[in-house]
């Protein structure tokens, strides 16, 4: 049985290792920080009790510019969609009334980003949440739908 001495240099000789050797100090301070970092979240992303994310129409705009990996869904009717007003380029247009039946169509994009969209916050908020529960592992609603994406001086494209 060791002493209390013996314990004592035992463990002092295991911290002198550790001192000497600086690869074991930042592997275990990096183990210590890393639930701390894992814990942050994207800057402008928040995510919402229905599991899908939601973003400004900033944010969006960014994605948008730096991922050809991106899907953008309005959910607005048809005659809006081509309407005055437009939409966001690339934009697929799936009607709130149609989008389950719409479903099918949309599978090819369960794992890509999936930037949806209505009119209000509202209607796409309730698309980004179907789609959710339909499986698409990573929908992102545009805050403010396509009124706060012009508001904030956003183009849109139209058919007309």
């Amino acid at each position: 049985m060791k002493t209390r001495n013996q314990k004592s240099e035992t463990r002092n000789n295991r911290r002198d290792g550790m001192c000497r050797n600086p690869g074991v100090l930042l592997l275990v301070s990096a183990f210590w920080f890393l639930p701390f970092v894992s814990c942050r979240s994207t800057v402008g992303v928040s995510r919402t009790p229905g599991g899908y994310a939601e973003v400004a129409p900033t944010v969006a705009d960014e994605m948008i510019i730096d991922s050809n990996q991106i899907v953008v869904i309005d959910v607005r009717p048809s005659e809006e969609f081509n309407g005055p007003h437009g939409h966001i380029a690339g934009a697929l247009n799936a009607p709130m009334d149609t989008i389950e039946r719409q479903l099918p169509e949309l599978l090819p994009y369960t794992n890509e980003t999936v930037l949806v969209y209505g009119d209000t916050s509202t209607d796409g908020a309730l698309a980004a949440k179907l789609l959710t529960v339909a499986g698409f592992r990573n929908v992102v609603h545009i805050e403010g739908g396509l009124q706060g994406w012009i508001e904030r001086g956003y183009h849109t494209v139209n058919a007309r």
